[in-house]
């Protein structure tokens, strides 16, 4: 609002002022990017952008020429005259839209500097992290590699370990051979040495206990019981004691030969059942082992020969299980009995297998029938682990018997009477208790026949004798003494058992003898009246009886029980099966029994009066049965000619089309009437049977059958042959 010429000084001093500080930022924008240039090494790309920014820019003599104008004013004397160069003024939203171009420019250098310091990073962290990978790749296989030089070297070692052992194994083999061989060769030696004494006998006699009449009357006494359906219980002796205590020897000593696996280390580890069987027609000893459903290989039952037999039991030995061994020996010289071998215990340890083989023997001897046999390797009595195990079952010991093996290696620890005697009286009173020495299993090996087996057997217990005869020992022990004891008191057991069943199968042949005697004097009491006049009789009266009674069911007689052996008409067709009336086509005829006015549809009814229906309903069927219709084919065909006049008969054909059509229509249901009937006729030899049989109770209530076959006649006769008893 103030005057011309002062308003035309102010702008002039602005746009002065302007274009200074506009040149002042133009050289410092200059200078900076030349000093990036030198710094930063930068191409010519900022070189172009700082050109492409000062073409955007007005010259300074455009702007002069532009402002000139607006001078025409006069100018205070005291402001100076404008540079020829001076630009326009710039507006406050241009210098801000340049400033934020600016901004956005320097922050996407600042972004794509730190995106490139970034990548720089990220590229060598990766090529860290590879070296490093790498390095440990190398590691690993240096690793590895030594791993297997190590392996390598162990395996080495350890071949010439087992080579050395291998070695050593089988020096000491060869050692222990020799060494066995030598106490093998002693021990034999050592038994033939043995000289007989006059009083033994022969040596077969203490395997012959028994005469063979007593096998005999044994196997007569089986087929009685066999004969009357009486079970005899089989004695069953369960052997039982620690491992290698030679409970295997012991079985084969009662035996009297060589069969089983023994060995050390437990040579038995299933339950092995030997069934004795008595067999007269076995002269001689015949084993089978049963089929074993645990291998696959044994699942039949298969004969072994007495030779083969320590190996076929061998292949069954494999592992230890509860599951048993099934082995059968017949021969006519052996009572009935069953031993069970059992694995041994072994008491020291507390291990899965030990307790497994402990839970094994236990549930064999933990039923009460069966004897318990507990063997053990003799020792100092305080060491003794069997009679603490055998009283977990068998508190009172009365089905326990003792057996000590191994009776020659404690012998020879004595030195004086005093010793042997109190050892041998360290035994349990009442309890049963056997001391004996077996060979051993190399030279039982040896000698497999069984009279060289039994010789060697004798042999021992001669030569634990003569050591007890040196030593002076109480001759009362003399019983308990040996392997021939213990097998006579088993047998003499088994024996007794035997013979406490002998009065039981004696009761029941005496119970059978009298019911037999009375059976045979009903038999020849009724053989003695049935002569050929009697037979006569007793059957004419039976069939007219028979027929009395037929005759009373068709004429009407409640006597059969109608309730019972009556039917309904449904009842009668259901039955009879396709009872249904079909016509001359097939066709079903159905029909309400009632509508059609049919009497007792719905009664049970027998003999004459279901006649009486069948009768009613085929003529109520024959009424509603329509025949067939005439065509005039048919009439022209029967007719015919006349031979008098040649003319037709037509009356004759009439008859004879008449009887034709009606005998298409009635015959299938006259057929049908047949087969009802009979049907009837048959239910009526049924009811006679049940009518008789009611009449033959009501008059012989309590009479035996003789007794009704003798009177049979006479009650016939009684009535003059009309009525008989039947």
């Amino acid at each position: 609002r103030t005057n011309t010429p002062h308003r035309s000084l102010l702008t002039f001093s602005i746009i002065s002022s302007c274009f200074s500080s506009k040149d002042k930022q133009k050289m410092f924008k200059k200078d900076k990017d030349k000093g990036k240039d030198d710094d930063k090494g930068k191409d010519s790309k900022d070189k172009g952008k700082d050109k492409g920014s000062e073409k955007a820019e007005p010259s300074p003599q455009k702007a002069t020429t532009t402002a000139a104008p607006n001078t025409a004013s006069p100018v205070s004397p005291s402001t100076s005259t404008p540079p020829q160069n001076a630009q326009p003024v710039e507006s406050p939203e241009d210098k801000a839209k340049r400033e934020e171009k600016v901004r956005k420019e320097e922050e996407a250098k600042r972004r794509e500097v730190e995106e490139k310091k970034k990548r720089a990073e990220e590229e060598a962290r990766k090529k860290a992290e590879d070296e490093k990978e790498e390095l440990q790749k190398q590691k690993k296989a240096a690793e590895e590699e030594a791993k297997k030089q190590e392996v390598a070297r162990q395996h080495q070692e350890q071949l010439k370990k087992q080579q050395e052992q291998e070695e050593a194994s089988r020096k000491a083999a060869e050692q222990a051979a020799k060494e066995e061989q030598g106490s093998e060769e002693a021990e034999i030696q050592s038994l033939e040495s043995v000289k007989a004494d006059p009083s033994d006998g022969p040596v077969r006699e203490n395997y012959d206990l028994f005469p063979q009449d007593v096998y005999s009357a044994y196997d007569k006494i089986q087929s009685f019981a066999r004969d009357l359906n009486t079970q005899i219980p089989v004695p069953e002796i369960v052997v039982v004691g620690p491992r290698s205590s030679g409970k295997s020897s012991i079985i084969e000593a009662i035996l009297g030969r060589p069969f089983n696996v023994v060995g050390l280390g437990g040579a038995t580890k299933r339950p092995l059942f030997i069934q004795l069987i008595n067999n007269p027609e076995a002269a001689e000893p015949r084993a089978t082992l049963k089929r074993d459903p645990q291998m696959k290989e044994f699942s039949t039952d298969r004969e072994v020969p007495l030779a083969e037999l320590p190996e076929a039991v061998a292949g069954r030995n494999t592992k230890v299980s509860e599951d048993p061994v099934f082995l059968t020996i017949e021969h006519k010289n052996c009572l009935n009995m069953t031993i069970i071998d059992t694995p041994g215990l072994i008491l020291s340890a507390s291990t899965n297998e030990s307790q497994m083989i402990e839970n094994v023997v236990l549930n064999l001897i933990r039923p009460i029938h069966r004897l318990i046999l507990a063997v053990e390797p003799s020792k100092e009595w305080t060491q003794m682990e069997m009679l603490s195990f055998v009283k977990r079952t068998d508190q009172e010991l009365s089905r326990t018997t003792f057996v000590y093996t191994k009776f020659h290696s404690q012998l020879q620890d004595f030195s004086s009477t005093r010793a042997v005697n109190r050892f041998l009286s360290g035994t349990l009173p009442d309890v049963k208790t056997f001391f004996s020495t077996l060979p051993s299993s190399r030279v039982r090996a040896r000698f497999r026949e069984s009279d060289k087996y039994q010789e060697k057997l004798w042999q021992a217990y001669r030569r634990d004798m003569v050591l007890l005869e040196q030593l002076q020992y109480d001759k009362r022990y003399a019983r308990t003494l040996g392997i021939h004891a213990l097998r006579k008191y088993l047998l003499n057991l088994v024996w007794r058992s035997y013979q406490e069943c002998i009065p039981r199968v004696l009761k029941h042949l005496r119970a059978r003898r009298t019911i037999t005697e009375q059976s045979l004097k009903e038999v020849e009491s009724q053989l003695q009246s049935l002569d050929s006049s009697k037979l006569r009789a007793i059957a004419s009266g039976y069939a007219v009886g028979f027929l009395q009674v037929i005759e009373q069911l068709l004429e009407g007689t409640s006597e059969g029980n109608p309730t019972v052996n009556g039917q309904t008409l449904e009842e009668e067709k259901s039955q009879q099966g396709d009872a249904d009336w079909v016509d001359l086509y097939n066709r079903a005829i159905r029909f309400d029994p009632e509508d059609w006015g049919i009497p007792y549809w719905n009664c049970k009814v027998y003999g004459g009066q279901q006649f009486e229906r069948l009768l009613h309903e085929f003529k109520a069927v024959s009424d509603h049965t329509e025949i067939s219709e005439v065509t005039v084919d048919d009439v022209a065909t029967a007719a015919g000619i006349n031979r008098l006049n040649n003319i037709p008969n037509y009356a004759w054909a009439a008859s004879d089309l008449a009887a034709q059509k009606s005998q298409d229509a009635l015959v299938p249901l006259i057929e049908q009437l047949c087969e009802r009937a009979v049907y009837i006729v048959k239910r009526l030899t049924d009811i006679v049977e049940k009518v008789m049989d009611g009449r033959r109770k009501k008059w012989l209530p309590a009479s035996s059958p003789a007794t009704s076959m003798q009177s049979a006649p006479s009650q016939s006769n009684a009535n003059g042959g009309e009525v008989s008893p039947y």
